[in-house]
Formats: structure tokens, sequence, C-alpha cells
């Protein structure tokens, strides 16, 4: 055991000798400052020149053997990384004041088991927070519920088997969410189900997970938008012909959840077996799944009928044009209006409307062109009324009647 900082503990007081006695202080001292100086020391001071690397508003501790975040972080630190650590429990203590300033905290490869609920409260601007590759077991209610400007939460390959339904409540800036390689058995929905989902989310990785079971009604209702960041490849789905179509249908429509991961979409066959095979070998190899393939939008005489640009981006500019390549215009006498969403409003139906119609979707990013084929039939249906499309239309699959653009596209 190191001796005490003090007279008492003195090694001198063992050696009388004049040089005895120097020898023995000078020991203390040295000992005393290794206390101080030594970088897990639990509650230690932030340490510029020993503990942590910082840079103007950017302070690294980053490998330092760190088992506690240290005390007295600069108000003025914007980047936090405690990343490669033995930070085992982030408790609600660990900073004492407000980091008013602070959007980046970096907490990977920690060994972390442990979150308080309150863990959050005194740096709620945070827009990053990296909590991967730790041992966190469960996601309690509420947990992240001050983080109300996160825009990046990366929670991926922990022990995850637990997810309260609130624990992502409050994320109301939200964008991107790193939940793949954990236990995960079910999936939650109330991520990418309008009225609870975050207004801007725009990826959802839950792969390498053990969900066995998805809501394919409510996922093909969402917008092309969610699901083209919708990724749940390698888990332990069970075969189905609803899984093939929704991934055929995703994979159509050029979605990069369908194409990026394709070969890793498996499903486990019906059977003592337990076959796992791919999902788009299902409508030939396995289960005779039927061959994917779109539908016409049918409409009725005097009906409304109204078609959606399901684009795979957000906050896409949108113009459609009629069949015969008619642009649709305010000013156009026809029964096709643009509305204020880019949708395309018919009505009241005519036979005459019948044909392709065409929405040109364009971004600083990428230019969709989307087509859908309508058919109105040449008598009423009683009870006529407004009819539209699902939030996902159906697109027309062959060339020529479907045909997806990138911005490469002339």
């Amino acid at each position: 055991m190191p001796f005490p900082c003090g007279a008492d503990g003195d090694p001198a007081r063992r050696d009388a000798s004049p040089s005895g006695a120097r020898r023995g202080r000078a020991l203390s001292l040295w000992l005393c400052l290794a206390l101080v100086l030594m970088p897990g020391t639990q509650g230690s001071s932030l340490n510029c020149h020993k503990t942590c690397i910082c840079a103007s508003n950017i302070v690294s501790c980053s490998k330092m053997n760190l088992t506690t975040v240290p005390t007295a972080l600069p108000l003025y630190t914007a980047v936090l990384d405690l990343s490669f650590n033995s930070i085992a429990r982030l408790r609600a203590e660990w900073t004492t004041v407000k980091l008013l300033k602070l959007h980046n905290l970096l907490l990977s490869h920690n060994g972390m088991s442990f979150l308080s609920s309150e863990a959050f409260a005194y740096v709620g601007r945070l827009r990053y927070l990296d909590l991967s590759s730790n041992r966190l077991r469960q996601l309690d209610e509420f947990i992240f519920e001050p983080l109300r400007q996160l825009e990046v939460l990366l929670l991926y390959n922990n022990h995850i088997s637990q997810m309260d339904r609130t624990a992502f409540s409050g994320l109301v800036s939200l964008q991107k969410l790193y939940l793949s390689q954990n236990q995960v058995s079910r999936f939650p929905l109330e991520l990418v189900k309008e009225k609870s989902r975050p207004e801007n989310i725009s990826l959802l990785d839950v792969s390498a997970n053990r969900i066995k079971v998805l809501p394919f009604p409510d996922l093909q209702a969402l917008p092309a938008w969610i699901k083209n960041g919708l990724y749940f490849h390698s888990n332990p789905l069970v075969c189905d012909c609803a899984l093939y179509s929704l991934l055929a249908h995703w994979h159509v429509r050029k979605l990069n959840s369908a194409l990026d991961f394709k070969d890793d979409y498996t499903c486990v066959l019906p059977g003592a077996q337990k076959l796992t095979v791919g999902v788009f070998e299902l409508n030939a190899d396995y289960m005779n799944c039927s061959t994917y393939a779109e539908a016409d939008e049918e409409a009725y005489l005097d009906q409304t009928l109204v078609l959606a640009c399901d684009t795979r981006h957000r906050d896409m500019r949108k113009s459609w044009a009629a069949p015969g390549n008619v642009p649709v215009t305010a000013l156009s006498n026809g029964s096709a209006v643009v509305l204020a969403d880019g949708s395309l409003r018919i009505a009241p139906a005519r036979a005459e409307d019948s044909g392709v119609y065409t929405c040109f979707a364009v971004s600083e990013e990428l230019n969709e062109t989307l087509y859908v084929t309508v058919r109105v039939h040449n008598f009423t249906l009683a009870g006529a009324g407004t009819r539209s499309t699902p939030p996902t239309p159906r697109w027309w699959a062959a060339w020529p009647a479907w045909c997806w653009c990138s911005s490469t596209c002339t």
C-alpha cells in the first residue's frame, strides 16, 4: 500500500540519518504526485496535458484507461471523446454543470452496462451520441427524453434485448438510429409509424437482431422515403410470401434498404430442419410465392382519385404530366390538379382520364421519374366518392410503363 501523504507516514521516520530523511521525503512526494495524475483515478479533474488532448473546443480522452468521466470539463466543450476506456457506468453526476455547447459525445468501447435515467439531463443540446460497442442490455423509459436536438444515435453492437416503448420519446429531431447487432426481438414500429415517429427520421437500422415477425401491412403503408432507409436484414425472419412481396416491391422501387443488402435478406423455412434461405428465392425454389407485379390504379366514373408521388427522398419538388405527356398546371382545364403535398387529384374521374401519369420529382441530390397507370371504368359505382391510392402507390413494374431515374438522367 502506498505511503500516506503527510509527516506521520513519511518513510524518513524509519531512517534517522539526514540522507535517509531526504530520500524518504522525495519518495513520498513522488507517490503523492503519481496518485493525483494517474489517468484512471476516480473523480480526477480534466488534465489537458496528461489525461486528455484539448484542441480548441474538442476534448479527446480516448484510450486513457479512464474509469470515470473527468470532472471540471470546460463549458466551451463542443466535442467530447471518451471512447475506448473503461467507463462502465454513466451516472447522473458525471457532469454537475450544463454543457450547453456540447453537441458530440462519444462513449463507444467502454464496456458500459449502466445508463442513469438522468445521464443526459445537462447535455440537452447534443446532436450526435455514440453508445455503440458496449454492454447495454436495456433501454428504460424516457431514457433519452432530454435530447430533443439529437440527430444521430448509435447503439449498435450492444446486448440490448429490452426497449421500453417510451425509450425514444422526446427525440423529436432524430434522423438516424442504429440498433443493429443487438438482441432485439420486437420490431420498433413506433419509430417509423405516422403520428409516433420522429418527424425527420430517415434511417432505422435493426439488422442482425432476433426479429422473427414483421408488421407487413404497416411497413407497406410507409412512405418510400422511410422505406429507403429501413434496414432489417440478417434477422431470423420466418419465411412468408408477404415477406417476399414486401422486399420484391422495395427492390422494384430501387430502395437502398433492399438493394444494398439483397443477399443478406434471409428467412427460416417452416419445418423441423429450420433451413435458412434467401428471401428473393421464395418465388421459385421454395414456397412458390407469386412473382411480384405492380397493379393499375382503378376508378369509376365521377369518383375522386388521388395519386401519391411516393419518392425515395423527402422535400422534393414535384410536377405531373397527364396521359400524352401533357403538363398538369394550375391553368389546366382538365380534371387533374396537383395538390400542395405533390400528389395528383383527379375529380370527377372520366373515361378519358385513363392512361399513364408521370410524376417528375427533383432535388439537389437526386431526380426521380415515376409512372402510374390509371384505368377509369366507363360506368359509375353506387356510393362513389373519394378514392386515394395507398401511401405507396403501385408503380407499373415493366418498361416502358415503369421507370426510375437517377440524377444522371437527361
